[in-house]
């Protein structure tokens, strides 16, 4: 399993990439569930799923490389997943965020007041962009399994 999602040598097929996959969006959602469980922790755990890059750009890579094409193409999906997620966050109440935000600084209110106010419209978004982050991993995983040719050795 640890050459499979930590080393960027080598190709995989389509079934292995699936299972990787499947299991990197399983340690997301239990980040998520943590970050939602311990709220105290949330900051520290919020970055967490950034370890996550890594194992997700190598099994792209390698999948990449087995369909023939040039591991850099990875960029252009993680592009993808980025711009769906945040669609999903500016849809689920993001922009409310951002809006309060502006407003909060425009009209001068204390930082602590803000902070506390930002943190609570924040987690209530908690659970919803957990179960959208993982609904779209799902996609991009099934859209790069279609998308990439199959390698010799799977035909």
């Amino acid at each position: 399993m640890g050459n499979l999602l930590f080393s960027p040598n080598g190709s995989i097929n389509t079934a292995e990439f699936m299972r990787a996959g499947l299991i990197l969006i399983a340690i997301g959602v239990l980040i998520g569930v943590a970050g939602y469980l311990l709220p105290q922790s949330a900051k520290l755990i919020g970055y967490l799923p950034l370890l996550l890059l890594y194992p997700w750009a190598v099994i792209w890579i390698k999948r990449l490389r087995d369909g023939g094409k040039s591991g850099w193409m990875f960029l252009l999906y993680l592009l993808i997943y980025f711009v769906l997620f945040m669609i999903a966050f500016m849809i689920l109440g993001g922009s409310e965020i951002f809006k309060f935000a502006m407003e909060a600084t425009s009209e001068g209110m204390g930082e602590a007041e803000m902070n506390t106010k930002m943190e609570a419209m924040s987690q209530s978004l908690h659970v919803p962009m957990m179960i959208v982050g993982g609904f779209i991993s799902l996609v991009m995983l099934y859209i790069g399994d279609k998308t990439i040719p199959r390698g010799v050795d799977e035909e």
